[in-house]
């Protein structure tokens, strides 16, 4: 640290340094001895003693108690479920357990751990996913004692083909379900019915397996629980490992022009970093948040090497990202572990917990999106001893926040979204269920309050029968037609032109925001130029392209508001949250520079409107609030307008959200549904996923740190740092940048003066 502060380029980029001191570990006894053979095995790869956290849940676990884990990356969460499985296992032969992960590079790290106690004569323990070769899938089902395997085969693999199973599920044991945190959003609402499928079929052959999660700390650990699982759990969350001291190091780019707040390029101070972290032969690890931006980066860091005169340390870095090959994949894993790499610039594919080896620093490209998400990455540097730690900011508004507020990473994390009530993804798993089992009124147990007009419904349409057992109807088996990463089934196949074959398929909705002509498309780490959309045949036309550019959507939108579920007053206002309907048309894009947003051009498109219904959080101002206002002179849409950009752009500070999760409108004078001017804040979804529904729980919360941001800003009148947004539909008109701070100020019962850190970008008015 002291080097980069002496380096001639030096230009005060560093704005807070955390130190994290080291901490000793607690051990602890288990209540009864493991079976003598596991004892051994642990002996073995020198496991003695454990912590306090893994004998508890272990010891929960074999009480057959529901267990879920909540502690950071490297605490030991492995053994936490290993201990109780593997005991089991060897003392109840015919037992049997899955183990769930949500990749399948997890799955094989996992697979590896478990050869490691050299059991397998005993346990055989094998992967199950689409990987495995079709002749070799019968012998896991007949013979392994532990499958792992991940949602996507679960889903469409193993629950719809439950009778070839049948051995298996009648001995099943434990359930065990690492990541949990990964489960949120859509993926998290399909994983969701899943695990309500599997248990329904394990009551079918009269097995009740204990279910073992594992997880990064969550802000509603018994909410999510419920959510995802809906099962009771002892919740065990102490980490009682022991963690080296830990540098973290808070990087802003310098200034190019302070009056318009444009900062130099985040790549540039990161490739700097990593060079400069190379040459002193730092093992280093560098985490971007696209595919895009990894290769970039690698292409970069080996140019700069070059001109440095460093050519031998080219081959020691790589990129490691989703869309390579198994076998790379796996190949660059072991470089890893065993210390041939000297530096990894890689995706999210590395945050989970996949054992890489001992890296010294790592290097955040921007705030990964959540608290949980941070520390999972600065996890990842310094295991054994002690670790730095780099966040380089962005010029977006949470990064600009966060590097001035460091003290936001150590509050308690966010929560996790997974909202039940989305009903196009509860009846497509209402469908699979009925396939897989006739459905009866004992079912609504597993799919809740959607289960009865969901049903109703499914009668009408004549896709189950009626009666007190509803059969399935229809001659194909519904699985196929269900990704459970989308929401709908109205699909366009996204074709490559270069070759003629097809990239998948994508939502209709989907197909609007992302692959409109002219669209950038990142798919299985290739970048794609859209070219065109064939509305009647539904298809995108793509071909492979190389930029240092991506690009957004601008869309025109309106709502009207169907329904009030909840709502609560504040100041000068009030706040709600329901269900709405949403009308949004792609009219044009913009095309912006990788790691700065810079706008490099736009766009107008002719594309039709989209109409769904979601759900969502709005609040309005009560005509006081409208009066003070005009009184100071501020711009009343203006105001409105600044403060949706900017709680938007806030919002993965209050729960786990990406910016593309919630869209906003704002109203003024006012919206026909409220009479009042309003501001609007949804879930982007068909059927809303849950954001919109925490947000409101968090809505002074969320409020409050806008507030802050935009007082604390240190521009003028408005910057990409605050209030504006390179999706606004507008072109960022009109923004008012004080009249949103005094709006949000009264809102709350505040005054700006209180969240100011200094008077001097105070309006003089």
């Amino acid at each position: 640290m002291e080097g980069l502060k002496n380096a001639p380029d030096y230009r005060n980029q560093i704005v807070t340094i955390l130190s994290m001191p080291s901490r000793e570990p607690v051990f602890a006894e288990l209540e009864e001895p493991l079976h003598p053979k596991l004892q051994e095995a642990l002996a073995r790869i020198g496991i003695e003693r454990f912590y306090k956290h893994q004998a508890e849940a272990c010891d929960a676990a074999r009480q057959s108690e529901n267990v879920a884990v909540f502690t950071p990356t490297a605490s030991g969460k492995t053994l936490c479920y290993n201990l109780p499985v593997l005991d089991t296992l060897l003392k109840e032969p015919k037992a049997r357990a899955f183990y769930l992960f949500p990749t399948k590079a997890l799955a094989q790290d996992q697979l590896r751990k478990l050869q490691d106690f050299d059991l397998t004569k005993e346990l055989i323990a094998s992967t199950y996913d689409g990987d495995t070769p079709t002749d070799i899938r019968r012998l896991v089902r007949e013979h392994s004692r532990i499958v792992l395997t991940n949602p996507d085969m679960l889903h469409v693999g193993i629950l719809p083909n439950h009778t070839t199973w049948a051995h298996f599920f009648r001995n099943l044991r434990f359930v065990v379900i690492d990541e949990l945190h990964a489960y949120r959003g859509i993926f998290g609402i399909h994983f969701a019915y899943i695990i309500r499928r599997l248990r329904r079929i394990c009551k079918l052959y009269g097995s009740e397996p204990v279910f073992i999660c594992t997880s990064a700390t969550l802000g509603n650990p018994e909410e999510a629980l419920s959510n995802l699982i809906g099962l009771t759990f002892r919740i065990v969350s102490g980490d009682a490992s022991p963690m080296p001291a830990k540098t973290i190091v808070f990087w802003n780019p310098p200034f190019l022009n302070l009056e318009a707040s444009i900062r130099a390029r985040t790549s540039t101070e990161v490739v700097k970093l990593m060079v400069k972290l190379l040459s002193e032969e730092i093992r280093t690890i560098v985490f971007t948040k696209s595919r895009m931006s990894t290769e970039l980066l690698l292409r970069y860091v080996r140019d700069q090497l070059s001109h440095e005169w460093l050519d031998s340390l080219r081959d020691k870095v790589m990129s490691y990202r989703a869309g390579y090959l198994p076998e790379e994949r796996r190949e660059i894993e072991r470089k890893l572990f065993d210390g041939e790499l000297l530096g990894i610039i890689a995706t999210s594919a590395l945050e989970l917990g996949i054992d890489v080896g001992e890296l010294e620093a790592a290097i955040l490209v921007g705030y990964p999106g959540t608290i949980a998400s941070t520390w999972q990455r600065a996890g990842r540097a310094g295991r054994h001893k002690e670790g730095l730690v780099i966040m380089v900011a962005t010029a977006n508004p949470v990064d600009q926040h966060i590097v001035h507020n460091p003290e936001f990473l150590l509050r308690s994390v966010e929560p996790i979204a997974v909202s039940l009530r989305n009903p196009y993804i509860a009846a497509m798993h209402l469908m699979c269920a009925a396939y897989e089992l006739p459905l009866s009124g004992s079912d609504r147990e597993f799919f809740g309050e959607l289960f009865d007009p969901l049903i109703k419904r499914l009668e009408e349409q004549g896709i189950v029968s009626k009666g007190e057992r509803k059969f399935w109807l229809m001659p194909y088996r519904p699985h196929d037609d269900v990704n459970i990463r989308s929401v709908t089934a109205d699909e366009f196949q996204i074709l490559n032109r270069s070759n003629g074959l097809s990239l998948g398929t994508a939502e209709r909705w989907r197909v609007f925001r992302s692959l409109y002509p002219g669209a950038i498309y990142l798919h299985m780490g290739e970048t794609y130029f859209a070219e065109a959309i064939d509305l009647q045949k539904k298809i995108v036309y793509v071909y492979p392209t190389v930029t240092d550019y991506y690009t957004v959507p601008i869309e025109q939108k309106e709502n009207e508001v169907l329904s009030v579920w909840k709502q609560k007053p504040l100041k000068f206002g009030r706040a709600y949250l329901g269900e709405l309907k949403v009308r949004e048309q792609v009219i044009g894009f913009k095309r912006l520079r990788l790691f700065t947003d810079e706008v490099l051009s736009a766009e107008i498109l002719d594309l039709p409107p989209e109409e769904y219904e979601t759900v969502g959080l709005w609040f309005c101002v009560d005509d006081d609030l409208v009066a003070k206002l005009e009184e100071n002179e501020f711009h009343l849409m203006g105001s409105l307008h600044a403060s949706e950009h900017a709680a938007i752009a806030l919002l993965p500070l209050v729960i786990s959200a990406e910016p593309d999760d919630v869209a906003g409108i704002s109203y003024s004078p006012w919206h026909p549904d409220t009479l009042q001017p309003t501001v609007f804040i949804y879930d982007s979804y068909p059927g809303g996923v849950g954001f919109s529904e925490l947000a409101f729980e968090r809505l002074e919360e969320l409020l409050s740190q806008t507030l802050e941001m935009i007082a604390n800003c240190p521009c003028k009148a408005g910057c990409p740092s605050c209030i504006q947004s390179p999706r606004c539909g507008s072109e960022n008109q009109p923004l008012d940048k004080w009249g949103a701070a005094f709006l949000l100020a009264k809102l709350l019962g505040k005054q700006i003066t209180e969240v100011c850190t200094g008077d001097k970008n105070l309006p003089k008015r």
